[in-house]
């Protein structure tokens, strides 16, 4: 049997927040030497996806990406007809990056996920088909940063509401060539190479008419675990013809000491709730807590709620 190469080519999506997605694209590329069966291929893959997630999971613990843009949200309101966003390339290597659009939907429990073709989501309206952008494709150097327009062409009777769809942005990089030394000195060696290209997915909204919502906190209950954390469950309610969009605080009762925080969260159009439970550290004074208060409060820039507090609610 001769020496085999082979080509393993996977996405995986990761949350950063409820406004941000990083997406990586695993290339697994080798050569199998003439001593390794056949099946040995799937071993080989099943093993890269392995790694695959182990490497996410170190990637996006740190703080350094190998992509950055100035903006986590984009959101066309009143007015509003352009908006650019800032990308920089902060790897070590030269980049060349392509933009699309993907459309994505919420669920109550399992945050974003992609909307099949031909998919019909009640609740959800594609904000892509008038947003427009350039450019298509870009080339940056180490360091290197580009800016991306944005522009509304809004129908003239476009229905009221909100619509939404996510833009991406992601390297456009072939699989690296290469020979493993093993495999050309006879076919007997076997090699494997695992690069991973990292890019970024962020909502784009396009809001037409009056636009209200409205929040509350329900179902919210707490267990207190051996080392005297707490885990804290809820449901982040929703009524109105918009989504939410804001952060959330955790404080020992109603009025007590802030215990944790958790930024960009949101609860789009399609569902009418979303479930959470967060693990929750005991005050640093040692003291206990018997309830365990919760804040859903919007960002300063929400041209409704202003930076107010959306709801609030407290542990049973």
């Amino acid at each position: 049997m001769k020496s085999e190469k082979f080509f393993f080519n996977s996405n995986i999506g990761f949350m950063l927040t409820e406004s941000a997605v990083l997406s990586a694209r695993f290339i697994l590329c080798g050569v199998l030497g003439n001593s390794v069966k056949r099946r040995s291929v799937k071993f080989f893959c099943l093993c890269a996806a392995t790694a695959a997630l182990f490497a996410l999971a170190l990637f996006f613990a740190g703080e350094a990406q190998a992509l950055r843009m100035t903006m986590k949200r984009v959101i066309f309101e009143g007015p509003k007809r352009t908006e650019i966003l800032t990308i920089v390339n902060n790897s070590a290597e030269q980049q060349t990056y392509r933009m699309g659009w993907r459309e994505m939907r919420m669920t109550e429990n399992k945050s974003l996920v992609y909307i099949k073709e031909g998919e019909k989501v009640e609740g959800f309206q594609p904000a892509s088909p008038m947003v427009v952008y350039a450019p298509r494709r870009v080339v940056l150097a180490p360091g290197a940063s580009q800016q991306i327009r944005l522009m509304l062409r809004r129908p003239k009777d476009l229905p009221e509401g909100e619509y939404r769809s996510h833009f991406w942005i992601q390297p456009e990089a072939p699989a690296n060539r290469f020979a493993a030394d093993g495999a050309q000195k006879g076919g007997k060696g076997s090699s494997v190479q695992l690069k991973m290209l990292t890019g970024m997915t962020i909502p784009v909204f396009v809001r037409n008419g009056n636009m209200k919502a409205s929040a509350s906190i329900g179902d919210a209950h707490m267990e207190t675990g051996k080392d005297g954390a707490y885990k804290v469950s809820f449901a982040i309610n929703r009524e109105g013809n918009r989504s939410l969009y804001g952060s959330l605080s955790f404080t020992c009762g109603p009025t007590g000491p802030e215990l944790k925080g958790i930024s960009g969260l949101a609860v789009y159009t399609e569902v009418a709730k979303r479930v959470q439970s967060y693990a929750v550290p005991a005050p640093k004074d040692g003291s206990t807590c018997s309830q365990i208060g919760i804040k859903y409060t919007a960002p300063v820039e929400d041209s409704y709620f202003k930076g107010g507090v959306m709801a609030e609610g407290i542990t049973k």
